[in-house]
């Protein structure tokens, strides 16, 4: 459902930093696959109306990772200059969780 995040992996054991948020709009093929892999473990849900949470203020016009959307290459943003160089030169208007409080 929109408004849950996860953590995203990309095999057995692969999980690090990175997550993802179910987005409004998301078709219903893509959100039945969700949660078929084990690695994609949700941990958090936004609570009340998605549409009126600051889940819409995230940029999400580069979609998914490809070769499903123009998002960014996982492998390239752990280069040695992935943050630095990478995301900010090809994905300028990517948003950045700064800090979760709980």
């Amino acid at each position: 459902q929109p408004g849950i995040m996860s953590f995203a992996g990309s095999g057995h054991d692969s999980r690090t930093t990175e997550v993802f948020i179910v987005m409004s709009g998301i078709s219903q093929r893509k959100l039945d696959q969700l949660g078929e892999n084990t690695w994609e473990t949700p941990f958090a849900v936004i609570e009340g109306d998605v549409e009126k949470s600051a889940l819409k203020k995230i940029y999400s016009g580069y979609g998914d990772m490809p070769p499903w959307g123009k998002g960014p290459e996982s492998s390239r943003i752990y280069d040695v200059d992935g943050y630095t160089r990478y995301l900010p030169k090809n994905f300028p208007k990517l948003d950045y969780i700064d800090r979760c409080y709980v």
